[in-house]
């Protein structure tokens, strides 16, 4: 059994209404990518497991230049490769690209339109070749194809009508799982 100890410091502060929503660790377990809900940034960490610490390293909008309306941000996710973070936007309706450095930093790519309202989750199929948006407000679940070059997200036609969508989870059922 494992023990779960607090870290030193035990916590890491951000500015005060940022409202932290989700984070996702890339691959190799260095950076961590956080997504402040009301602050619409993504902030990058480095991260100490030897001492369970977390460094701030930058902060980075999840909108495009010059915009200046309203937004909440929803879900953050590595790619499956770790070569590039998706950032969801629920009153943009978009998801916002960048690309990773070797050094972890973000590069913003651009943004997609999710082909609805209100993109509360978002998820890539178990090959990594797909994303499946739920926007919640629309009552569907998008279908975008990956660039895995790129990293740019392309609407590929497909909806699936569904009610209020706010998570989408790709489960193994097979028994036999080696």
């Amino acid at each position: 059994r494992g023990v779960l100890n607090p870290g030193n410091p035990p916590t890491v502060s951000l500015p005060p209404g940022d409202g932290p929503r989700h984070f996702h660790f890339h691959p190799n377990g260095r950076w961590l990518y956080s997504i402040q809900e009301e602050g619409s940034t993504v902030v990058r960490f480095e991260y100490d497991s030897e001492h369970g610490r977390l460094k701030e390293m930058e902060t980075i909008s999840t909108l495009p230049p010059g915009f200046e309306g309203s937004n909440f941000c929803s879900e953050i996710l590595v790619s499956t490769d770790g070569k590039f973070v998706y950032a969801g936007n629920r009153l943009h309706d978009s998801i916002a690209i960048y690309s990773i450095g070797p050094d972890g930093k973000l590069k913003y790519l651009g943004e997609e339109w999710t082909r609805g309202n209100y993109p509360r989750s978002f998820g890539f199929d178990p090959t990594g070749d797909f994303l499946y948006c739920c926007n919640q407000r629309a009552d569907n679940v998008a279908v975008f194809r990956v660039d895995r070059a790129s990293g740019m997200l392309s609407f590929t036609g497909h909806y699936a009508g569904v009610g209020n969508p706010s998570m989408i989870l790709f489960v193994d059922l097979r028994r036999d799982r080696r």
